[in-house]
């Protein structure tokens, strides 16, 4: 549901850009759900390694595979071999005999959650586990926390961690209608509810005339325009260390991820920006797979150059489809590599 939005104010220089961009495009909350992964509670006990589930013999009905932030890269992830113990389940205690007994070797720790003793969760039960409609859907994923830009596609039901950050098309006009109204008393009482909700089913009637609505939205979120465009306003996240890490953070999580405006252009040019977008992930996959090979440095760096030049073509559609000139192009692109 919707929650308390105050973003950050425009700086003046970048005002008139800020607005130019959001006047060609629909929110992007009004075709999409975006919401967070699961919440454990205790996260080293739910969610486990191929070692553990061997050691213990645990049921393969009581896992799900399970994506984390920092497994997600630009037009790609990469499953580490991790599963969540999803007690989200009917009679999952008497189903799953394993499970409970390598959770209850933790149970002191899981009796002392918030969760239990506030809200009456079962000791041995997540503590926000979502419903599996939830991920076992055609979904974009990106990390909670992150310097740029990092969405990738999903349609093989992982599960999130709450590292991430899912977006997918709503299930119901109701359900995106009581969001609305959330939104407006939270945060607009002027929000025109009725012209929102036909704007959007406009704009997902036009994107079910592509070959894939998902990797379209997919290639938008992932471009200079949305990434200029987001940190403008959204929450930076300041890490205190005796080393601070390179660059700056930004919280790329609802709300501020929901008010993206994304444009959706005629026919031929969603049909490009798809095509594209199935190169950046083919090239992608090629990356994560050398990434971390001291031996195949020639290859990754090859493949990186390959990636800079395909995403910098994607750039080049999301630019002319937002209708920007070179004068604002070079703003966007100057901004990016200062706060990246």
């Amino acid at each position: 549901m919707s929650m308390l939005f105050r973003p950050a104010k425009i700086p003046a220089r970048y005002r008139d850009l800020f607005e130019k961009i959001k006047s060609k495009g629909i929110r992007l909350d009004a075709m999409c759900n975006i919401y967070r992964g699961i919440w454990t509670g205790v996260l080293h006990v739910f969610v486990v390694t191929e070692d553990t589930v061997n050691e213990w013999n645990l049921e393969n009905g009581a896992l799900r595979r399970i994506i984390r932030g920092k497994d997600i890269s630009p037009f790609g992830y990469q499953w580490t071999g991790r599963w969540v113990i999803y007690t989200n389940q009917v009679d999952f205690e008497k189903k799953y005999p394993n499970a409970i007994r390598y959770l209850e070797q933790y149970k002191m720790i899981l009796q002392r959650r918030g969760a239990v003793w506030i809200y009456r969760k079962k000791w041995w039960e997540l503590e926000e586990a979502l419903d599996p409609k939830m991920f076992e859907v055609e979904k974009i994923i990106s990390p909670y926390v992150s310097r740029f830009n990092a969405f990738a596609y999903d349609n093989k039901k992982f599960y999130m961690m709450d590292s991430t950050v899912i977006i997918r098309f709503w299930d119901s006009q109701e359900n995106k209608k009581i969001y609305f109204e959330k939104w407006r008393e939270t945060n607009d009482p002027k929000l025109d509810i009725a012209t929102i909700l036909d704007a959007s089913e406009n704009a997902i009637s036009e994107l079910n005339n592509s070959s894939s609505p998902m990797k379209y939205l997919l290639g938008i979120l992932n471009s200079e325009i949305v990434e200029f465009y987001f940190k403008q306003y959204a929450q930076r996240l300041t890490k205190r260390s005796r080393r601070p890490p390179k660059g700056r953070y930004y919280l790329y999580i609802p709300p501020y991820l929901n008010v993206i405006p994304i444009a959706i252009g005629d026919k031929t040019t969603r049909e490009e920006i798809i095509s594209i977008v199935k190169n950046l992930e083919g090239e992608m996959e090629a990356l994560i797979k050398v990434k971390n090979d001291p031996e195949k440095k020639e290859e990754r760096e090859k493949l990186e150059i390959k990636f800079q030049e395909t995403y910098g073509k994607l750039n080049e559609k999301v630019y002319s489809l937002y209708e920007l000139d070179d004068k604002d192009v070079a703003m966007i692109q100057t901004f990016i590599l200062k706060k990246r």
